[in-house]
C-alpha cells in the first residue's frame, strides 16, 4: 500500500505517540510505502524550525529530520496544480 502522509501526521508521528507514530513505524518496518514529495519535505522542515511551535528546532536538526524522511520515501514529483486540486478535494471532505 502506498500513502501520502499529511505534515501534520508526519510532526505528530516524529514527536508524540498515538496513531500517527505507529502509521510511521509501519513504514519503517516496510509494510507501507511512504510516498511524498520534495514540496511537502520542504514544508515539514519550515514548520519544524518555526519559533512559535513546541517542538522548535535547528536548522540542522530540521534537515537531519528531513532526510530522514527523505530515506524512508518515495519521492514523486507533484504535476503543477495537481497538489492544490487535490487539497481542494481533501477540504471538501
Amino acid at each position: 500500500m502506498r500513502v501520502v502522509i499529511d505534515t501534520n501526521v508526519l510532526i505528530s508521528a516524529i514527536f508524540w505517540t498515538g496513531k500517527p507514530k505507529q502509521l510511521l513505524n509501519r513504514v519503517r518496518h516496510e509494510v507501507i510505502t511512504f510516498v511524498t514529495s520534495n514540496d511537502l519535505l520542504n514544508e515539514l522542515k519550515e514548520i519544524l524550525i518555526r519559533r512559535d511551535k513546541p517542538f522548535h528546532v535547528s536548522d540542522n536538526e530540521a534537515d537531519q529530520v528531513v532526510e530522514k524522511m527523505r530515506g524512508l520515501a518515495e519521492i514523486v514529483k507533484v504535476l503543477a496544480g495537481l497538489l492544490y486540486v487535490m487539497m481542494k478535494w481533501i477540504i471538501k471532505c
